[in-house]
């Protein structure tokens, strides 16, 4: 049997497991980590903001005829561990609006502080 040989592999003998193949992950079927937490509990706090996925379906957006709700992962300090991460549903189009334009500069983590007051909410 002729086993065929991936130059990325560097040779090395296939043992079988799936670490093996050194499979990237598929950057269109992202996850946050973090604990839920209500938009609205942490109105007033300041927090850092590492990363957001756009678009995620919720039950919300399919009652509102809308593709998704953007989902936001924070930390209470910039050098946090990963694992005090709390991530939070938004449907601002605000937050959005400055999510997006934090990443187009590439500038996360940012802090900053999350304002509501109705059912509005922003980020100051």
């Amino acid at each position: 049997m002729i086993e065929e040989k991936n130059p990325q592999m560097n040779d090395e003998m296939d043992d079988g497991s799936l670490a093996f193949l050194h499979i990237p992950r598929d950057e269109n079927s992202r996850s946050l980590i973090g604990k839920d937490k209500s938009q609205s509990d942490l109105v007033n706090t300041s927090f850092w903001v590492f990363e957001f996925l756009e678009d995620v379906p919720t039950r919300y957006s399919k009652s509102k005829g809308t593709k998704g709700q953007t989902l936001v992962q924070v930390r209470p300090e910039r050098n946090s561990p990963e694992s005090e991460s709390v991530k939070f549903f938004t449907g601002s189009t605000e937050i959005l609006y400055v999510l997006r334009e934090i990443k187009k500069r590439n500038k996360f983590p940012r802090k900053v502080t999350l304002r509501g007051q109705g059912n509005r909410y922003w980020f100051e």
